[in-house]
Formats: structure tokens, sequence, C-alpha cells
């Protein structure tokens, strides 16, 4: 799954959501996040919010991915320019956090989604059976990253 700002809406990406039917208990210990930049500067000024139990608001807010991924490994750092790829991840082994029926992880697509960046992740967490099925994964054609041009600037800040 991708944000997809051309053609539309602007969504907040769902790093991971097993939201009822899912049920039982579990603990989301972390997130591999990669990103293929649409347009240059820097993709990580999203807030990151977790919603736990159902919640409406999220119980956690992040201030950006410096917040999300302090801690954290980033193996791959291609540069603030149109084409970039990254990848970064974070772990919570030390300090899991736990819910009781149901977790949504998101993270915004630039500071209040005005970025057009291709997101992908995988999201590492541990529940408890049974649980309520997991959605479909889309065709495999829809989750390989493309750039797009999607304008704006094309280049990072020097």
């Amino acid at each position: 799954m991708r944000a997809r700002p051309w053609g539309g809406t602007l969504v907040i990406f769902v790093l991971l959501l097993c939201c009822a039917p899912a049920t039982g208990r579990g603990h989301y210990i972390g997130v591999t996040h990669s990103i293929l930049q649409n347009q240059g500067d820097w993709w990580g000024e999203g807030d990151e919010m977790i919603f736990l139990d159902g919640a409406k608001l999220p119980q956690i807010v992040g201030t950006r991915p410096t917040f999300a991924y302090q801690r954290y490994g980033n193996p791959m750092n291609g540069g603030d320019d149109r084409g970039a790829k990254w990848m970064v991840y974070r772990f919570h082994t030390d300090s899991p956090i736990p819910f009781n029926k149901s977790i949504r992880v998101t993270i915004e697509s630039g500071h209040a989604n005005h970025r057009a960046a291709n997101f992908y992740t995988v999201a590492y967490w541990y529940q408890s059976e049974p649980h309520g099925p997991f959605p479909a994964l889309l065709p495999v054609e829809q989750r390989i990253p493309r750039q797009r041009d999607t304008g704006g600037p094309t280049m990072g800040k020097p």
C-alpha cells in the first residue's frame, strides 16, 4: 500500500492495521519503513499516530519520524532529491506497545500530508489467538513502488 495523493484524496499511510474484527491481546514491536521519493526535499515531516483498542483519537502521537525512529536504524539514505530511496526501522523490543483489542499505526506523508512519497512498510507484532482475518493484499503490480511525477520540488535544499 502507498499513500496516493495524485488522483484525489490525501490519505494517512497505515503502517499496521489489525482493527476490528481482530480479537485478543498483543504487542506492537516495530516497523521497517521504506520510501521512494516522488518529490525533492526531506520526506520525514509527518506525524505518527497509534490508535489502541478501537480509539477514535490516537493515544500515542509523535512529532515526525525522528520520534518514531529514535533509537533506530537507517541502512539506506538516498538523499533528498526526487527518486531518492530510504529505509529506516524501529524496533520497540525494549518497550513494546501493548493492545487488548486492536491497534492501528499510521504516519502522515509529510507535514499535514502535503507530500507524495511512496511508502512501503513491514510491521511487526505479536498477537494471541484467536484473531480476525487479515485484509487481502493488493495485487503485486499495485504493491511495487514506482516513481511518479507529482509536481513539487525535484531537489532537496542545499
